[in-house]
């Protein structure tokens, strides 16, 4: 396969490099790929990773098919994520901007972007969600906008499922929760999660194999704990 993964650069981007490349052609993609680069040089499978440095709320169509130049992409994985901890009283409009920017928008960017090289393989968008962003679930102070973007996220996933359908195109939501990662440190300062993302990067891999052959539209809480 052909898979695009976004937010490589550390967690579980990088953890799903590692394993996809053991049998597909990765496009890892990032703002900093000086970590995706040091393993490919070291990996028996550098021919299947190509890493790329780009931002996904502000690359553009032509960029965007010059740096990836297959015809078909089966996979995209909108990992890419950034996350404030901050008391609602405290925020401005710059920290929604960051955080919608690129929870929200950055995934809208992606998807317009790889919709015909996708439609090309009838492949499948999974978007990498929160538990946080889940309604019903449990919600923690200082992370209001981060939560309330993996909400519109989930929205975002049920509606792309419906519209890209005469695409030939799935989209499916995994809603994690804790995850060993530092995004995770920066929410909960000392929280040890028992999960690795070497460990979460393998549960996506599964359900990119099989799960989302019949699944579309869903909203899959993916935890352990929460947080």
């Amino acid at each position: 396969m052909n898979i695009i993964v976004t937010g490589c650069s550390k967690g579980i981007g990088f953890e799903l490099v590692k394993l996809l490349s053991r049998e597909n052609k990765v496009f890892a993609v990032s703002r900093d790929t000086s970590a995706i680069i040091a393993y490919k040089n070291k990996s028996k499978f550098s021919d299947n990773i190509t890493p790329l440095s780009f931002d996904v709320v502000k690359v553009k169509q032509s960029q965007f098919d010059n740096l990836i130049n297959e015809n078909k992409i089966d996979v995209l994985i909108n990992n890419a994520g950034c996350l404030i901890n901050k008391p609602f009283v405290q925020l401005s409009k710059a920290d929604y901007n960051s955080i919608m920017d690129t929870n929200f928008y950055g995934v809208v960017n992606m998807v317009q972007l790889s919709l015909n090289k996708l439609s090309n393989a009838c492949g499948q968008v999974v978007n990498i969600g929160s538990i946080g962003g889940i309604q019903g679930s449990v919600k923690f102070p200082g992370l209001s906008i981060y939560s309330s973007s993996k909400g519109a996220l989930s929205i975002l996933t049920e509606c792309l499922a419906l519209e890209l359908s005469d695409y030939n195109i799935k989209v499916n939501c995994l809603a994690l929760g804790a995850v060993q990662t530092q995004m995770l440190h920066q929410a909960f300062p000392g929280f040890k999660a028992d999960v690795n993302p070497d460990q979460m990067a393998d549960y996506i891999y599964n359900f990119i194999k099989h799960s989302s052959k019949i699944s579309n539209g869903l909203n899959i809480p993916v935890k352990k704990t929460n947080p």
